[in-house]
């Protein structure tokens, strides 16, 4: 697939869905050493990058969605900032894509949404492509109560292969069940505000 375009990205996802994400980027930012270089995976309209830009030498974020791409690559030339670019890829065409090591990959709420195998294979790329690797995405199980319950419904309305796929990530233990399969060890988690999130630097 060259292209996956979700009926809420670009601008609606900028404006309406990014922005609830900034608790969790917080999180990450703290797991990133100084002067790094960072790439971040399934970026979408660029807002960690942004954010990540100002603790980092190089930030490459890149996004299978032609739509949010081109809303990071316009807010890019307004910025004018100099160690930021964004590339539109298929994640599985990373491992041939970037010939030198990253310090670190990060992924936010995007694991979810791949079919099993999918996730696995990205994860291994991830590890050949950089040296360690941060996730944030969904705590498994989701707690009871009113941002676990939106989050469910959030899941369900992204359509049917979208819900199946973040069913399948729960069945499988979420973020700790991809360490174990993958042999990634843990450094440092934290669950995010509401205990809906999970942030992990694993390597």
């Amino acid at each position: 697939m060259d292209d996956k375009i979700h009926w809420y990205d670009g601008w609606f996802y900028d404006k309406f869905i990014a922005p609830n994400q900034d608790a969790t980027f917080r999180i990450m930012s703290v797991m990133i050493e100084e002067n790094s270089t960072l790439l971040d995976v399934g970026c979408g309209t660029g807002r960690f990058v942004f954010q990540a830009a100002e603790k980092c030498n190089t930030v490459v974020g890149v996004d299978l969605s032609s739509r949010n791409i081109k809303l990071a690559n316009a807010k890019l030339k307004e910025s004018k900032l100099e160690n930021v670019s964004f590339i539109h890829v298929n994640a599985d065409s990373l491992k041939t894509k970037f010939e030198k090591k990253f310090d670190y990959a990060t992924i936010s709420y995007v694991i979810h949404e791949m079919d099993y195998d999918e996730r696995i294979k990205i994860l291994n790329d991830l590890k050949a492509i950089s040296n360690k690797i941060i996730i944030a995405d969904y705590y498994v199980p989701q707690p009871i109560n009113k941002r676990g319950i939106s989050n469910r419904i959030a899941e369900f309305l992204a359509g049917k292969d979208h819900f199946n796929n973040f069913r399948n990530f729960n069945k499988h233990n979420g973020i700790y069940g991809l360490a174990e399969k993958t042999g990634l060890e843990i450094l440092h988690e934290k669950k995010g505000t509401y205990g809906t999130s999970l942030i992990v630097k694993l390597n």
